[in-house]
């Protein structure tokens, strides 16, 4: 089977605080008589996160706010290859309307959960979402496609402009438009970015729409990098240290040097620090979702290649 006949999908296991300790919602689908999660396709050209987020809002109205990713579930339906990503979810707003796709809902504590869910896949999906710990999300993003150094350097526009001012091409506004969804999923409330052009204008459409400033880092750009690769991951080192959902937007000569700051902040095992791979292409990202009572221990880790 080619992996474009696979189905991906995306949903939440969405969580509140109930009188008698969390609750989980599920959804029931008349057409398929089942209780489940909410979840739907990804959408051509749609970052997987966003999908998340927009299936649970479509499905039930809520708003939510991703959290640790959980198991991913693959089966076959019809015949093809399914696989259905899920995240630890926060409640943020919302008013559930019965509509086409879901008929009811349920808000239900664990034991209750666990026997109401149709599928057995689910209960394992379950078991990790009350298993979740409280995070917050450190995100490092390599910049979106730019025009290229030597276009940039031979450009008449662009003769009296150092690199720094090199700008993002059409593609890479419209994957840092992408991004801008994929950042709002984790609830990002702190952007940081090298000082750079390309770097800026990545961060620059989430920034807009969420009326956040955007932080310059000099140090982490590629020339000031180039000068003083101490002082990159020293500013890298104190970034991991910020208690709230953060995102750092940099380069590919930089990105070594940021990993490396952050393995050895984080002090993971040589195995784990596979996770601290700074071989990214334009565009794609690394999630590290720190426990929110010791910012140096990771919980969990994702990478989203663009």
């Amino acid at each position: 089977m080619a992996a474009t006949d696979k189905i991906i999908a995306a949903g939440a296991v969405v969580t509140r605080v109930g009188p008698k300790g969390p609750e989980y919602l599920l959804v029931y689908r008349d057409y398929r008589d089942d209780w489940t999660f909410p979840k739907g396709k990804v959408e051509s050209g749609e970052h997987i996160l966003a999908a998340a987020v927009r299936e649970v809002r479509e499905e039930t109205g809520f708003a939510i706010e991703l959290g640790l990713p959980l198991p991913t579930q693959t089966y076959k339906i019809e015949g093809r290859i399914k696989d259905s990503h899920y995240w630890f979810a926060k409640l943020l707003s919302g008013t559930f309307v019965p509509n086409d796709e879901v008929n009811e809902i349920a808000w239900l504590t664990f034991d209750d959960a666990a026997k109401k869910l149709t599928y057995e896949h689910d209960v394992d999906v379950l078991k990790a979402a009350a298993a979740a710990k409280a995070t917050t999300p450190m995100v490092v993003l390599r910049h979106t496609q730019s025009v290229k150094r030597a276009e940039w350097a031979i450009s008449a526009e662009s003769l009296d402009e150092p690199d720094a001012y090199r700008p993002l091409t059409s593609v890479g506004r419209i994957q840092a438009g992408i991004l801008s969804s994929a950042l709002a999923a984790y609830g990002i409330s702190e952007l940081h970015s090298s000082d750079s052009v390309r770097c800026r204008d990545t961060v620059g459409p989430y920034a807009t729409a969420r009326s956040l400033a955007i932080t310059l880092e000099p140090s982490l750009s590629e020339e000031q990098h180039l000068d003083s690769p101490e002082t990159a991951s020293g500013r890298a080192s104190e970034l991991a240290t910020i208690d709230s959902a953060i995102v750092l937007c940099t380069h590919r000569p930089v990105l070594p040097t940021v990993m490396k700051a952050l393995a050895n902040k984080f002090e993971l095992e040589t195995e784990v620090k596979k996770a601290f791979d700074p071989a990214l292409t334009p565009g794609s990202m690394v999630v590290y979702h720190r426990d929110l009572s010791d910012l140096t221990k990771i919980v969990a880790v994702e990478r989203h290649m663009h």
